[in-house]
């Protein structure tokens, strides 16, 4: 998934942070995720074992800083989770 894509969701179509995105995953809302390359890995084990599960595809992102700031947020960001348009 490219950047680009990103950019065009609104901010109903997608959720930041590993508590906003394993709330999502929980209710299958979720269509694939952006993880900055620089979480550690211990943070996203449950995510990585119900995008396994599910079969949901994720992009790799810069870094935490870069991802947080691409979405518009003054913090890093580990994950965004792209939403279903449900």
């Amino acid at each position: 998934m490219s950047n680009e894509k990103v950019a065009r969701f609104n901010k109903q179509q997608y959720v930041v942070g590993l508590k906003e995105t394993l709330k999502a995953l929980n209710k299958d809302q979720v269509t694939s995720l952006i993880i900055a390359r620089d979480v550690e890995v211990y943070l996203m084990t449950r995510v990585l074992s119900q995008i396994n599960q599910k079969n949901i595809p994720y992009t790799l992102f810069s870094s935490k800083k870069e991802l947080g700031e691409y979405v518009g947020i003054n913090v890093n960001a580990t994950i965004v989770a792209i939403l279903n348009e449900n």
